[in-house]
């Protein structure tokens, strides 16, 4: 089986924190197609020294984490939250996991971001969907987290919102409703897993909305992350010149999707129908501070 690129990111993580204890490492996750890669390298901007050179993520997809984290998945009928959620035998596996694919971090290339802490420090940024489910088992000395939520109607709809359904559907959604609306479901109960997992472990993060990244509310929700994972002084302006032209991928310039008027909200121009959601898909859209009401033509609309 080919390396996991997610393996490979957790095994560099533990392989720098044993060379380097003045390494700061920075994990940046959400749900595929959330904006954890817009996140990313806002905090890579936000560097008050610069930013150096950013590999970019090729999709992880069923790694074998996912795999092994899946059939736990399928029993407890639930997302982890804790080191609990694994048996000592399941975490024994994943050890091995992570010190197998060592050997592929020397060689390979990651998904990777480098900032310079106000006192000069590197940090790195670590940038991966899946981070947040393995949370519990992740490196964690001198790390923070940055959690990433989009409109859970966007996500649903993203390009590569495909796989979790397809992973965890059958345990957690086993319904008959529309992909969509499963979709926005798991979209509920993986954001609240995560946000479980980061109040067991006490580590200091952040969840930022990927709409609060755009227009007036960018710089202050730059500020907020700043002050949550990378103190000191930063490149605000910086930062948000970057998020205004969008912040491109690999090999391609940015087109500016952030600024564009229709970059949030796009679900209310879809086809797919978001009235028949559930109540916790409902309860998740009002925390994070989205509406759900209907509008005069019945359509949900948004805050």
């Amino acid at each position: 089986m080919r390396g996991s690129p997610l393996i490979i990111l957790v095994a560099v993580c533990a392989h720098a924190a044993q060379e380097t204890s003045g390494v700061t490492t920075i994990f940046v996750g959400g749900l595929p197609s959330s904006g954890t890669r817009v996140a990313a390298e806002a905090l890579a901007h936000l560097g008050a020294r610069g930013w150096g050179d950013a590999a970019w993520d090729s999709g992880v997809g069923c790694c074998e984490a996912m795999g092994l984290l899946s059939r736990r998945v399928r029993a407890t009928k639930a997302l982890p939250t804790s080191r609990a959620f694994l048996s000592r035998s399941d975490t024994a596996v994943l050890d091995g996991i992570l010190r197998k694919q060592l050997h592929t971090y020397r060689r390979g290339r990651l998904t990777k971001f480098h900032a310079r802490t106000a006192d000069g420090g590197d940090a790195l940024l670590v940038k991966e969907p899946e981070l947040s489910l393995l949370l519990p088992w992740l490196p964690l000395s001198n790390a923070s987290y940055v959690h990433v939520v989009r409109d859970g109607r966007d996500q649903a709809l993203g390009a590569s919102s495909g796989w979790p359904l397809e992973l965890f559907g059958e345990a957690l959604v086993p319904d008959k409703r529309p992909a969509h609306l499963r979709k926005l479901t798991i979209w509920a109960i993986w954001n609240t897993a995560t946000e479980a997992a980061l109040a067991n472990l006490g580590l200091p993060s952040i969840v930022v909305r990927l709409e609060d990244l755009r227009g007036k509310r960018a710089a202050q929700t730059l500020r907020r992350m700043a002050d949550a994972v990378l103190p000191g002084a930063v490149n605000v302006d910086a930062a948000v010149d970057a998020l205004s032209g969008d912040l491109g991928t690999s090999g391609k310039e940015g087109r500016g999707s952030l600024a564009r008027k229709d970059a949030v909200a796009k679900w209310r121009r879809s086809r797919h129908r978001f009235d028949d959601m559930d109540d916790l898909s409902k309860r998740a859209l009002r925390r994070y501070g989205y509406s759900v009401q209907l509008d005069g033509a019945g359509v949900l609309s948004i805050g």
